[in-house]
């Protein structure tokens, strides 16, 4: 039941803020005032138009157009030794993995031919062991 007392409490509180009531004596007028206060104060549009301003002159003008085109050669510059620089690691990849299968491939050359020479050659202990035991 408590539940329901704070609840009523509640509606009655929001019914009562929430309650039409008559505007405070002169309260249109102070509005009224303040509104042609602010009209008479530079509007926003025109703090716009003030920054806008520095480019109805032609140098600025001039200045702004050739630092873009300099910032856009620049890039233009930089991207294309990015894409020298990754085709140089690409070729030094691909030269780093032929000169591995080259010296893996004369590794496994290497290899047999002393595995040949071994089998070719049976030690003299070898030999003489076979001959004694026949």
């Amino acid at each position: 039941m408590n539940f329901d007392k704070d609840t009523n409490r509640m509606e009655e509180a929001l019914k009562n803020a929430f309650r039409r009531r008559e505007a405070p004596e002169g309260f249109a007028d102070r509005v009224l005032s303040r509104v042609t206060e602010r009209s008479s104060d530079k509007p926003m549009v025109l703090r716009h138009q003030s920054w806008l301003r520095l480019f109805s002159q032609p140098l600025v003008r001039w200045a702004a157009a050739t630092g873009v085109c300099a910032a856009l050669v620049a890039g233009g510059i930089y991207y294309r030794n990015v894409q020298r620089e990754h085709a140089e690691g690409e070729a030094a990849k691909q030269q780093l993995v032929l000169a591995l299968r080259i010296a893996g491939s004369k590794l496994q050359l290497a290899k047999s031919k002393v595995q040949q020479v071994n089998a070719d050659h049976i030690p003299a202990d070898q030999t003489e062991s076979q001959e004694e035991k026949e």
